[in-house]
């Protein structure tokens, strides 16, 4: 993307028992915690405010640090998957047309909204 898109911006998500917008990298990143993980209208409001702070920077000015937060992800528990999700909808949703979210998990969604209880099989 930096050699075939560098005017376009790129933003990470992360989550475990909390979620991590770390955007393009060139902010420190926001944490979200606690019972705003279930607050459907909280998660879309942040997200799209905090476009306009972590999301500022093209790939070509963020690579770098980008690709050292990618390398430094590890697997830490819980799986905050549905809010993680609400909130890069809303960051990518105040980016030009065609503005993605690809997801990346290891795990059942099972901290905040959109948790499973647990998993069910069919007998």
């Amino acid at each position: 993307m930096k050699k075939g898109a560098p005017d376009r911006k790129l933003g990470i998500v992360t989550f475990n028992h909390e979620v991590t917008v770390i955007g393009d990298g060139s902010k420190e990143p926001q944490v979200i915690a606690g019972d705003k993980l279930y607050n459907y209208d909280y998660l879309l409001e942040n997200g799209s405010k905090v476009s306009e702070t972590h999301l500022q920077k093209p790939i070509k000015e963020t690579s770098s640090k980008l690709a050292e937060r990618v390398m430094s992800l590890e697997e830490t528990g819980p799986t905050a998957l549905g809010p993680a999700l609400a909130t890069a909808i809303a960051l990518a949703s105040n980016g030009a047309p065609g503005s993605a979210v690809i997801l990346c998990t290891d795990g059942l969604s099972n901290v905040g909204l959109g948790a499973f209880d647990e998993a069910r099989t069919s007998d």
